[in-house]
């Protein structure tokens, strides 16, 4: 493990110092008529309501920096700084509080740095067991009567009359962690990553040494406790990651045509401070086209897989090169499920949305785009790497679809409300950014 360390990342520095290819992609005419120069603030309170989360309150503030139209590369970015700083809690024990910078183009270079400091905790993270036999069962009633349920709400039912019960699938996780990630242009759209990720894993069980009490009534064993698996005690989970990408979009916060390819190699290792020594590939591919001026499709495919020790936490989660996104289930992957209602080593994932603008309005120095959207989403979760091209078991993927609408707000700043539903459950999403 420390070899195959040492040899990623000497080859990932390597990169950084060969010539340069071509220039940067430039912007569109029309995005470039209404870009903004100079510094500009935005800011949105954050409000939503899910199943998981309950009601969530905050506000996240931005801070842009767009140079001026005679800087280098002002036609070839959505700007060359974003900083914002958000505060985020939910009345189901979600707080996510971050500061968040992005720098494309650094000091005119063709370097892309991201990096922030975050503090996360999930009082009532969702673990359903780990796998593919897992991932197929239906929601069992806790008291071991074989009782099964093909609906979310009828298990609500269950545990509203069953108190004791309240917390089976649930857990307590807090993650305080530090990223920082290095990116840089090879040629017009080829760029490599390079980066970490440092967190402190918490795990707290609703059960406990002695057992906690929820609306006066003692927890019993939840599924985690009876399951165990590794993770269970927490734990420093560090990681490096080496990434490469392929873009062809032509504006990154809102495509309307082009294709983004990516993969990322994860590897954690106690040579890095991790307390699990693991790694993972991860891959996905996006594609966008537009028809029609104010009509554009967007399609994703992901795949993740995982080798030796890695903690059940790390195990819903998809590491790609751009961004880290948790799945199967919730609204970066599977609106319609529960967040981590499938999870498991290996796993896949396609989206498909269209967006269609239908109408734009300005004041202020504001401008706003408003456009509907419709999705559909499928996922399944396999225990080998080779199993979704070997054994894909289509008949077998986990479906979900549903629609809303967003606001591009300034270009940059995107809102989403989603409604998404699937055989299992509904779910509400009210976030910023598209799915993809």
């Amino acid at each position: 493990m420390k070899k195959c360390l040492v040899v990623c990342l000497a080859l990932i520095m390597a990169l950084a110092f060969l010539p340069l290819g071509a220039q940067a992609a430039k912007l569109s005419e029309d995005t470039l008529a209404k870009k903004k120069e100079g510094w500009y603030p935005t800011g949105l309170p954050l409000v939503n309501f899910s199943s998981d989360d309950g009601f969530g309150y905050g506000a996240r503030v931005y801070m842009y920096y767009n140079g001026s139209k005679e800087d280098a590369y002002f036609d070839s970015t959505p700007y060359f700084m974003q900083l914002y700083a958000q505060y985020y809690a939910t009345t189901n024990g979600v707080s996510y509080h971050e500061l968040n910078l992005d720098m494309p183009y650094i000091a005119g270079s063709k370097f892309r740095i991201k990096s922030a400091f975050v503090l996360n905790r999930d009082r009532n993270a969702n673990y359903f067991g780990r796998g593919a036999d897992a991932a197929q069962e239906k929601i069992a009633n806790p008291t071991g009567s074989g009782v099964t349920y093909s609906n979310y709400s009828d298990y609500q039912k269950f545990i509203d009359d069953n108190e004791e019960y309240m917390k089976f699938y649930k857990y307590d996780i807090n993650k305080p962690k530090y990223y920082f990630y290095l990116f840089r242009d090879m040629t017009e759209s080829l760029r490599f990553m390079l980066g970490g990720e440092f967190k402190k894993i918490g795990i707290h069980s609703w059960k406990g040494e002695n057992g906690k009490e929820v609306n006066h009534v003692t927890q019993l064993d939840t599924l985690l406790d009876l399951d165990h698996p590794l993770g269970f005690e927490g734990g420093w989970t560090n990681y490096a990651r080496a990434g490469i990408g392929y873009d062809t979009r032509d504006f990154e916060p809102d495509p309307k045509k082009g294709y983004y390819l990516d993969y990322c190699f994860e590897i954690s290792d106690g040579a890095i401070g991790s307390e699990y020594d693991f790694t993972k590939h991860n891959a996905q591919a996006m594609l966008f086209v537009s028809p029609l001026n104010p009509l554009t499709f967007a399609f994703r495919m992901g795949y993740t897989t995982a080798a030796n020790d890695i903690p059940f936490y790390e195990q819903d989660w998809f590491g790609f090169a751009l961004e880290r996104r948790q799945g199967l289930g919730g609204n970066r992957t599977l609106l319609g499920y529960k967040k981590g209602r499938f999870a498991g080593k290996t796993m896949t994932v396609g989206n498909a949305e269209m967006r269609w603008q239908i109408g734009e309005a300005s004041g202020a120095g504001q401008r706003f785009g408003f456009k509907l959207i419709g999705f559909a989403a499928a996922g399944n979760v396999f225990d080998e790497a080779a199993d979704p091209f070997t054994d894909p078991r289509f008949d077998e993927y986990f479906t979900s679809f549903g629609g809303g609408f967003g606001i591009a707000w300034n270009l940059n700043t995107i809102v989403h409300f989603l409604y998404g539903v699937s055989k299992e459950d509904t779910g509400i999403s009210i976030d910023f950014n598209y799915t993809f």
